[in-house]
């Protein structure tokens, strides 16, 4: 049956959008003299803890549920694996604020199709919740970067040939990232998407709506406004990707953003690129969530980065 005039209209439209994505997408590589790591002295880079393999246990195909139990921590985590020789390299995935099992599933999957093993551990609890306030958003971000190490280190240990590792951050999961980056200085590369540092003046200023009702119950609860916020966060948060940045060297680094991102506005993102050394950047000209439409070719880069750093 010939297409109507409507259908080819929608066709038009959805090629045009697509290839006003891929033009306005803008790739800046790293520095010919990329940065070293700085010595910077940072919270949470003690030892760790020793961590024992409580369960594993498969769940699907090439899909596994396990827990490791480190003291008073109990880390719960999945891995998506394929058989390989020599074994393939391996992702540790990071996840956004809100985002659903759903959102993992996708990305892992897309990972897994790309060459890699992926793992990523369960969240360590809600964020930016009422009842919470600065001290209380510090600890949940210090067990959430120790539980991706202890998970780390766990696969290293158990992988009878080494393999490339490897950590890709969304949103807050970049910033957790960009910690853990800082932490793990034997990981072959950092993907960091759609994130950016200040985190107090990113909690003042998102569009989130999870963090505008967190500020809401702040005001009203506690009858504070947001610059008691900035100052409170400022002060609590010891976990600042900021900090942790000039500990990564910059090739390593790929840089994610999104043009017209109001969940981790522009200056945020600019000021983490900088800290970082000016890494590899990748812009696409969407939001926040409208980034979802160049899933596919975000993570096409995330992968090519990881290749290279392998290479």
């Amino acid at each position: 049956m010939p297409s109507t005039c409507s259908e080819r209209t929608g066709v038009t439209a959805l090629l045009a959008a697509l290839a006003w994505l891929f033009v306005g997408c803008t790739y800046a590589p790293a520095p010919s003299s990329a940065r070293p790591p700085l010595p910077t002295a940072l919270a949470g880079s003690g030892p760790l803890p020793a961590a024992e393999l409580r369960e594993l246990h498969e769940v699907g195909k090439g899909c596994q549920r396990g827990v490791l139990v480190a003291g008073p921590e109990s880390v719960a985590f999945e891995l998506r694996t394929t058989p390989a020789s020599p074994p393939r390299p391996f992702v540790l995935l990071v996840p956004i604020l809100a985002g659903g099992k759903d959102l993992m599933d996708a990305v892992a999957s897309a990972l897994v199709t790309r060459g890699f093993d992926v793992g990523f551990c369960d969240r360590v609890g809600g964020a930016l919740r009422p009842g919470q306030r600065g001290a209380d958003l510090d600890e949940l971000f210090r067990r959430t970067v120790l539980h991706q190490r202890l998970l780390l280190r766990w696969h290293r240990q158990r992988s009878a040939t080494p393999v490339p590792h490897f950590v890709l951050g969304l949103s807050l999961g970049g910033m957790v990232s960009t910690v853990v980056g800082a932490l793990e200085p034997d990981l072959d590369g950092v993907a960091i998407c759609l994130s950016g540092g200040d985190l107090a003046d990113v909690v003042a200023t998102s569009s989130e709506v999870r963090v505008a009702n967190w500020r809401a119950w702040r005001h009203e609860n506690d009858g504070v406004g947001d610059d008691h916020l900035r100052w409170e966060l400022a002060t609590s948060l010891q976990y600042e990707p900021l900090r942790y940045a000039a500990a990564i060297a910059t090739e390593r680094v790929l840089l994610v953003t999104a043009q017209f991102d109001t969940v981790v506005r522009r200056r945020n993102q600019d000021v983490l690129w900088e800290a970082l050394g000016r890494p590899a950047r990748l812009q696409v000209p969407l939001g926040h969530y409208s980034a979802a439409l160049w899933f596919s070719g975000i993570l096409d880069s995330v992968a090519e980065h990881f290749r290279k750093r392998m290479a």
